[in-house]
């Protein structure tokens, strides 16, 4: 079960509560096609709040693509791939056409 925590700053707040309603909302089906498509059985986002008032999201991400997603995605060429990847660099302040650092790992 792979899993990432991507900082998020406070003024992106809400917006990244609207994207993940539209993933939850109006755009589930189109989500859960790209789930499927990247081998991801199970797609989870957890907000965490900071003490310093920013957050961290963290990522589960469940299934045999899980440990490629994020090379996956990156270099697909779907449309809402493509806004999806578009969407985090854009919510998380990274850069897309940078290296991506692998899931991290369970260990306990």
């Amino acid at each position: 079960m792979p899993a990432m925590a991507i900082p998020l700053a406070p003024e992106k707040l809400d917006a990244w509560e609207a994207w993940t309603a539209e993933l939850s909302g109006p755009k589930a089906a189109e989500f859960a096609d790209m789930n499927s498509r990247h081998g991801l059985d199970e797609h989870r986002a957890y907000l965490q709040p900071l003490p310093d008032g920013g957050f961290l999201v963290l990522v589960v991400a469940e299934g045999d693509g899980a440990d490629g997603f994020l090379d996956s995605i990156g270099a697909s060429d779907h449309e809402f791939d493509q806004w999806f990847i578009g969407s985090v660099a854009d919510l998380h302040q990274a850069d897309p056409d940078e290296e991506r650092p692998p899931m991290a790992q369970r260990k306990l």
